[in-house]
């Protein structure tokens, strides 16, 4: 086989058609790269389940995969790591920040060894036929970078996620230089963020927010609480300068917090003397004006510090009149009612709340519509791939480029699991993959089956009802009416006469059956299952989940 006219596939296991769970597979020949290994954060529709993590069945077919490529340290393409290395394991690559990110992940999922290798822009890194060159880019958490990879079949940039942020620090803003250079090179294909793709203008600098929590900080006579994401090191360095300008002491509460702000610190990206952070439990006996505590929770997460403290149920630290809590986060697409919900109960205890719709806590760490043009005014790629963010994003994003002049046949919207080959010749669709997802219960962390999941909606939609019946030995004749259990299913004043019914039901079906069906007690379960499912079926138009319970004598 002539190798040199193979077509470069990018096969995306996810993240385009969703808002999380990044995983873009980059293929030519039987030569592999994984870009990015994130998680989707677990909704209301999924009961008991922590997160999702792509399917990297796929990373197991024949093939060499030569390197996994993080390109910055967010949950989301950072958070299933260790389920990518568990199906094929191969060297990481990120910046110094993200692996240590990517360090403490894995090692809360008792991976060790890993080979963890640091790239730093400016320095390539040849992989198999892959030239990688990272290029320092503007976002949210600092070390971000964009990926420029030269290919047999042309060069492929990968954004990242991504803002300009001209305005911020020489060390934090996007090298917008680099990504000029690259497209004087010849570009064969971006893959660009579309997570703001619908919003108009570009994105602030993270020292937007900066006035905002001036005046917080000004009129809150108790302690300030700020919950904004674990890896938010830019924004949680700015408010902690100002905090300590005010003779505040700083805290990091919740584990996620807590172990990220100890990674930073260990690396020097996050700079606060030993004296100025309080510990969890000195914050009790401390001066609240002179706090100020960073703490996990801004999507409403239930099990989260701040939601345990809107409740009143953190063990060290609460809050009422005089304390200030801010929100510094947007709510993840999903997460709306859960952040609304923390906000009200926060209210109740009394303290006062700051969220991005009453002032300007938060700024995004994505550019927005005309930073998405200008990154491809600057790189001027043949095709531009949307990546990044639900459907709508894409479609907007292709929008985007077409009113920037790209023709229809340079924009390639493709979604998990499409087979995308681009060559000389053109791109183009050439079949599909599996890109399942996988999710992983709360408790446990450990796969939930799709029986389970199904299950677990059924309790949460139509409860459960369990009949209780004892059968006489020999005869097989029912004694008495069953007892009827139910839970989530049925109450008021219908639940009395209803599970009445329900009994005498169950009592002439036991009597209906053959002598010799009575006697199998197994037999009798199913037939009592099935009967009590049609029963509520018809009677209330649910379909609860039935555990018969039969009792011998």
């Amino acid at each position: 086989m002539d190798h040199a006219t193979d077509a470069l596939r990018l096969i995306p296991l996810g993240g385009l058609g969703e808002f999380g769970l990044n995983a873009m597979v980059m293929e030519w020949s039987d030569h592999r790269l994984l870009i990015d290994a994130g998680i989707l954060f677990a909704n209301a529709d999924q009961p008991g389940v922590d997160c999702i993590v792509p399917d990297y069945a796929y990373l197991q077919t024949p093939g060499t995969l030569h390197g996994m490529l993080l390109t910055h340290g967010h949950e989301d393409h950072i958070g299933s790591l260790a389920f990518a290395l568990q199906a094929c394991p191969a060297p990481v690559y990120g910046s110094r920040l993200t692996l240590g990110f990517a360090r403490r992940r894995l090692r809360d999922r008792g991976v060790t060894g890993a080979d963890l290798r640091t790239l730093v822009p400016g320095t390539p890194v040849e992989l198999g036929p892959f030239r990688i060159h990272p290029i320092q880019v503007a976002h949210s958490v600092i070390d971000s970078l964009a990926l420029a990879i030269e290919t047999p079949a042309g060069t492929v940039m990968v954004s990242g996620d991504f803002k300009l942020g001209q305005d911020e620090p020489y060390d934090q803003r996007t090298d917008v230089e680099s990504l000029a250079e690259w497209g004087d090179r010849g570009v064969l294909a971006l893959l660009s963020d579309s997570t703001n793709a619908e919003v108009q203008g570009t994105t602030p600098g993270e020292s937007a927010v900066v006035p905002a929590f001036e005046e917080a900080l000004a009129r809150t006579r108790g302690k300030l609480l700020v919950s904004c994401f674990a890896t938010s090191v830019p924004r949680i360095q700015r408010v902690t300068d100002l905090a300590r300008q005010q003779g505040r002491r700083v805290g990091f509460v919740g584990r996620r917090m807590a172990d990220n702000a100890d990674v930073a610190r260990e690396l020097g990206a996050l700079r606060v003397p030993d004296g100025d952070v309080v510990p969890l439990y000195a914050v009790a006996d401390a001066d609240p004006s002179k706090l100020c505590l960073f703490v996990s929770g801004s999507q409403g997460e239930p099990l989260s510090a701040l939601a345990a403290i809107a409740r009143g149920e953190h063990p060290e630290i609460g809050v009422g009149p005089g304390d200030t809590v801010v929100m510094s986060a947007r709510a993840i697409p999903g997460n709306e009612r859960s952040v609304s919900r923390l906000i009200s109960n926060l209210l109740r205890t009394g303290c006062d709340v700051i969220h991005p719709g009453t002032a300007r806590v938060h700024v995004s760490g994505h550019g927005a519509r005309e930073d998405a043009v200008e990154l491809l005014r600057l790189v001027r790629p043949r095709f531009l791939i949307p990546v990044h963010g639900e459907y709508r994003m894409l479609v907007q994003h292709a929008r985007l480029a077409a009113e920037a002049g790209l023709g229809p046949e340079r924009v390639q919207v493709i979604e998990d699991g499409e087979v995308l080959s681009l060559s000389a010749a053109g791109a183009r669709r050439t079949g599909r993959v599996e890109a399942g997802r996988v999710p992983l219960d709360r408790a446990s962390g450990d796969e939930v089956e799709d029986i389970v999941m199904r299950d677990r909606r059924a309790l949460a939609a139509d409860g459960i009802v369990v009949p209780i019946v004892v059968i006489e030995r020999g005869t097989g004749r029912a004694c008495g009416l069953p007892q009827i259990v139910t839970r989530g299913f049925v109450d008021g004043d219908q639940r009395p006469e209803l599970l009445e019914e329900a009994g005498r039901a169950l009592i002439s079906a036991v009597d209906a059956y053959a002598a010799d069906e009575r006697g199998d007690p197994a037999l009798v379960r199913e037939r009592l299952r099935l009967e009590m499912r049609r029963f509520f079926r018809r009677r209330t138009q649910r379909r609860p989940m039935v555990i018969p319970v039969v009792m011998e004598i």
